[in-house]
């Protein structure tokens, strides 16, 4: 069983324990014990992401408490519910901060919530309906709250805005929901942005209830369908290049379902859209990773 089990450190060096040598095993029985716990125990399923990323993910956190075997491991996660928590938190490895990327933020400020505001006010609609899926711990619905603000001063126009926040991980939505945050976590904020729309309390930053009211964090698994419909954007970034393609096709159809004609899609901009074929969508922004479905669709 070790030598089945023992994690390759071959990369660094060193045999693995018991002597074997060899990765993780996805499709093996101790493995799909520890599947079958996280996917109880917290609703992630493991399944759903691409090889390289489970395997690297997995070997990282055994490693990470010292276990010499998955199996050792599953045994901890069984016993403590903060290592399961652990867990999950570290295999949903996730960098986040308010505006990663701000360039997109300034195209979506400048050019796309202009049009959606434009569009809404011709079709005598005050609600702008938003989905941030993915969301991690709220850094970017919030981010997008502000930036639907400023783009509301700019165009003289006060719209409601409701944006769902969606994320797999319980303990990521509860940091959401409390809207505290560390310093460093708001480092790309402009400076009168974060005078405006958050207050000091301690070493850090609480947003405001105005920017609060506009976002409802909601447990969604990306293998459910879409729980929203009539969606004017979503952003949906950095989350698709850790799924496996029957599931990346899965996710951007079901969206291309959730959005209005006319609404966007933005995606990281690491990622290359895949599943995306040109009937389905058509290219907004393509430095950006920003799609739209077709007006007359």
């Amino acid at each position: 069983m070790m030598a089945a089990w023992a994690l390759d450190s071959s990369r660094e060096g060193r045999k693995t324990p018991g002597g074997g040598s060899g990765s993780i095993d996805r499709e093996s029985g101790e493995l799909r014990k520890l599947q079958d716990l996280v996917r109880r125990k917290r609703g992630l399923d493991l399944d759903l992401y691409q090889e390289g990323y489970f395997r690297r993910r997995v070997e990282a956190l055994v490693r990470s408490r010292g276990c010499s075997t998955v199996e050792e491991y599953a045994q901890l996660l069984e016993a403590d519910p903060r290592e399961l928590d652990r867990f999950v938190g570290g295999f949903l490895l996730k960098v986040t901060e308010f505006f990663r990327s701000p360039t997109t933020f300034e195209v979506l400020e400048k050019e796309i919530l202009p049009q959606l505001i434009s569009r809404k006010r011709e079709e005598f609609s005050h609600v702008l309906r938003c989905w941030s899926a993915g969301c991690s711990s709220g850094e970017e619905p919030y981010s997008l709250a502000i930036v639907i603000r400023e783009a509301w001063r700019r165009e003289r126009q006060s719209l409601s805005a409701l944006i769902f926040a969606t994320d797999v991980d319980p303990m990521r939505l509860s940091e959401g929901r409390k809207g505290i945050y560390a310093a460093a976590r708001l480092r790309k904020v402009k400076e009168e942005w974060r005078e405006r729309y958050f207050r000091m309390e301690g070493d850090s930053f609480v947003v405001g209830e105005e920017i609060r009211r506009m976002v409802v964090f909601r447990l969604h698994n990306l293998q459910e369908p879409p729980p929203f419909r009539g969606l004017d954007l979503i952003l949906f970034r950095n989350v698709l290049i850790y799924l496996r393609p029957e599931l990346q096709r899965s996710v951007l159809e079901g969206f291309y379902q959730a959005l209005n004609p006319g609404g966007y899609l933005v995606l990281g901009k690491t990622e290359v859209g895949a599943g995306l074929v040109p009937p389905l969508y058509e290219l907004a922004d393509a430095a950006e990773r920003i799609y739209q479905r077709p007006v007359d669709s």
